[in-house]
Order: structure tokens, then sequence, then C-alpha cells
């Protein structure tokens, strides 16, 4: 890995005048210097762009770029940035707009994937905050191994928190540049599929270097209210048609993955056929598990019902 890599920062905004000050502060104050900031708007009808151009004037020194998003979804905005020509062979961390970076963030990921083979991307743990930035908890620990396996029925690789190398990105570049038109449903979760299906490593920090705000609009949040809209959407086979979209989205890039992959990853589909009475201990033998034995249960019960 060279010495200091320039990181490239994608941060995709949308409405965001309520948070976007302090996510922008927070990485201008990385302790970690070498990077430059690509925004990509996707149609904000608030103050957003005018905060966004006042910090590129207040900053004349930062390599700051905005762009015109898609406008086709969170999903799209980000992919269309990580594909951008521009970017081709780069450093590359991912940003969200209502969060807030704690200084340590970026250097403590460059150092990290350092102490590895340099094809390992990286994610970490955060501190959920409420709408006024007050603490209200933790992101849990994972202690599965993050595989394929886990990939494809559980996203843990948390997207306001990711930084890769050229190895990954040049990868991702390629996955997306054949699938951006799909309709992904998570720009994550399909990043966790494609890095664990062609076999990179992942990094996951146990110390927390974002803080995650959790409010009415988040997509997908941790709070209690968000964790029981979770609840309704699995409930009202929303998770069935994500799952649907990812395997579409893996039959796309299925000439990428390892051969083991594509045979679980067969497997997989055969076994969202089934209904029926399916043990833990079956999907733990067929390479299928979330990260804590009571989601094993609930992934179990929801076999049962046709709900995977």
């Amino acid at each position: 890995m060279p010495l200091l890599p320039h990181i490239h920062i994608l941060l995709c905004t949308k409405d965001g005048e309520a948070w976007i000050s302090e996510q922008l502060n927070s990485i201008l104050n990385q302790t970690y210097r070498k990077w430059s900031l690509w925004i990509s708007d996707d149609g904000s009808s608030d103050a957003t762009l005018r905060i966004v151009s006042e910090v590129i004037s207040d900053n004349p020194e930062r390599y700051i770029r905005l762009f015109h998003g898609p406008q086709k979804g969170c999903a799209q905005n980000f992919l269309s940035l990580l594909i951008r020509p521009e970017l081709a062979g780069s450093w590359i961390a991912f940003a969200d707009q209502d969060d807030i970076w704690m200084p340590h963030k970026l250097h403590r990921a460059i150092e990290m994937i350092g102490r590895g083979t340099g094809a390992q991307i990286y994610a970490g743990r955060c501190v959920y905050i409420n709408s006024i930035g007050k603490p209200v908890g933790v992101s849990p620990l994972h202690h599965r191994s993050h595989d394929f396996g886990n990939a494809l029925v559980q996203n843990v690789l948390r997207g306001n928190t990711l930084v890769m190398p050229p190895a990954i990105s040049s990868y991702l570049r390629t996955v997306f540049a054949l699938t951006i038109e799909l309709d992904l449903p998570f720009h994550d979760w399909c990043i966790y599929l494609a890095v664990t299906g062609i076999g990179f490593d992942i990094i996951h920090d146990e110390k927390p270097g974002v803080f995650y705000r959790q409010h009415s609009t988040n997509v997908l949040g941790a709070s209690r209210s968000n964790m029981v809209r979770r609840a309704m959407l699995i409930s009202r086979r929303h998770y069935s048609d994500w799952i649907d979209r990812n395997v579409n989205f893996l039959g796309h890039i299925s000439p990428l993955l390892d051969e083991s992959n594509l045979t679980l990853l067969d497997k997989f589909v055969e076994f969202r056929k089934r209904r029926g009475p399916l043990s833990s201990s079956a999907l733990r033998r067929l390479g299928i598990y979330r990260q804590t034995r009571t989601g094993d249960y609930i992934l179990q019960a929801m076999s049962w019902c046709g709900r995977i």
C-alpha cells in the first residue's frame, strides 16, 4: 500500500439541510488530510445545495466537486458516483449526509487496511445518535464470519462506514458498470454480496468511527422505531422482494463469482422454493446463516412461511 494514499470520499445528498453542515464539518476535521470530496445531489428542494456551495467557497484549498445525481434513489446515486471514469483505480470512502464522522475515522480505516493484504474492504461499528445528536446506543459486534452465505440473507456491511483500496473499488466498478440499470434494493448489500462472492476479505472494526443518526426518514435505521419498521417490511414480503432483486443482481455478475459461491447461490435458489420445517442446523449445513442464533431462528420461521 502506498504511503498516505489519496482518498476519494463519495457523499450523496437529498434534502439534507438539517444535517449536512455537521457532516461536512466532520469530514473537514479529519486527522487524515489527504482526501477529496465528491458530492452527488439527487434533486434536493431545500437548502442542501446552498449549504454545500458555501462550504466549497469557504474551503478553496480543498478539492470538493458537486454533481447532479440520477434521481433514481439512494443506491443509484452512490453507484453513479462510484463508476465515474475519473475515479478509476482510486481509494474510495462512502459517506451519508446525516452522519457525523469521528476525527479518526479515515486514518484508522487506512491503517487497518494497511495491516492486511491491501485487498480488504473496511467497515466499522457506529454510535447511534438521535435527531439532535444525543447518543442512544452502539451497533452490535459481529461474532460470525463475513462470508457469502451470510450476505445472501443479511447485510452487515454498513455502507456509511465503507473504505476500500483500488483492488476492490476497481472490481466493484466493473460489477456496477454491468448492473447500474438494475433495480437494486441497497447499494451496500450488493457490495457485500459482490466482495464476498469473489472471496475478498472484510474488516469489521470493533471501534466505532461514525455517529449514525437515527430519524424518521432513514431508509433503514437501527432505532427501536426503525426496528419495528424492519419487522413490518418483512411481514409485508418486502424482504423477499429484496432477496429476489439481489438474486437477479448476482445472476448478472455470476461469471465473476467463485465457483464455490456459485454452487452456494444455486443451493440458495433451490432453498427459497421450499416451504415447511427446516432446522437452523440444516440452514448452517447449506452455508446460509445470519449473525446471531436468534437471527437463524427467524430465518427458519420465515422459510416456513415462504417469506424468503
